[in-house]
């Protein structure tokens, strides 16, 4: 290969323009998802639902074996966990109340003093 042969397939690498024009066929366009201000996500739709019965998510950290048991209790009765995560929360405050006095919002204790 002589230098003009390399010039000219250096120069046609590093310019801009194509040597030859070459038909490419269109690309479709990929389908653009917008989100109405309507719409709303998914999760903003679950918390009006939430907020609507009174109810709120939240997530926590047990151990295996706790939440076998509970779900076979929920599979036993027929009810949905959270039922039965709701009615074991009640009874623990119905216990922690008629030892402590009725919760309100905004004591301030240290942790120590709970049990």
């Amino acid at each position: 290969m002589n230098n003009t042969s390399l010039d000219a397939l250096f120069s046609g690498l590093t310019k801009n323009e194509p040597t030859e024009k070459q038909e490419t066929p269109p690309q479709p366009e990929p389908p653009v998802i917008k989100k109405s201000v309507e719409q709303g996500t998914a999760r903003e739709k679950q918390k009006e639902k939430e907020r609507a019965k009174s109810e709120e998510r939240f997530c926590t950290i047990v151990s295996s074996e706790l939440l076998k048991k509970i779900r076979i209790i929920a599979k036993r009765e027929g009810l949905p966990i959270k039922d039965i995560v709701s009615a074991a929360f009640e009874k623990a405050i119905d216990l922690y109340e008629q030892k402590h006095g009725e919760v309100f919002e905004n004591q301030k204790k240290s942790a120590k003093e709970l049990f």
